[in-house]
């Protein structure tokens, strides 16, 4: 019996040294989160998210240069059925997407300079991004050109030319779903 209460005894000690915390509200939880209690549209860019895309490269950048594209969980790419993601190594440095209707555009999303940058597809449809196409951005096109086939992922060579004619070549895997 004196064994269990000298082993019992650190445990009550600490116990009663502790601290009890009052629960938290809704209210209080909302406010450290940095909600303000307003349901966000997911239809719309979230305003806090860390990177949101513009439709303009940053001024300055080189346009043809495409880096990894980090962050992208402010982008929004608009209604989609799926998509692709152009990967060069193991980076992700073109993310597209689409809808079933041809008449729809498909939008993506490229990191230019120190921003992301939206572009669109030239034709509509999903079948159309999955199968290469080109995307317009301001004062540059990205032309994404995979191999044959409907595998879901290919490899596939993309160019980006610039308004002056300058271009750069990827070489990597477009991977669609």
């Amino acid at each position: 019996m004196k064994k269990l209460i000298l082993l019992s005894l650190p445990l009550a000690l600490a116990a009663c040294s502790g601290e009890t915390a009052e629960p938290e509200s809704a209210d209080d939880f909302a406010i450290r989160i940095g909600q303000s209690g307003e349901a966000l549209d997911p239809s719309q860019p979230d305003p806090d998210a860390p990177n949101v895309a513009s439709e303009a490269p940053p001024a300055g950048a080189d346009l043809t240069t495409l880096q990894k594209l980090g962050d992208v969980g402010g982008v929004n790419l608009g209604p989609r059925e799926g998509g692709c993601t152009l990967m060069v190594g193991g980076d992700e440095m073109l993310i597209a997407a689409g809808l079933g209707d041809k008449a729809i555009p498909g939008k993506a999303v490229v990191r230019l300079g120190d921003g992301l940058t939206m572009v669109d597809a030239d034709v509509g449809g999903l079948d159309a991004i999955k199968n290469g196409t080109t995307f317009n951005g301001e004062g540059f096109t990205i032309s994404v050109a995979p191999a044959a086939g409907d595998q879901q992922s290919r490899p596939a060579n993309v160019t980006v030319t610039d308004a002056s004619g300058k271009t750069n070549s990827y070489s990597g895997n477009w991977i669609c779903a």
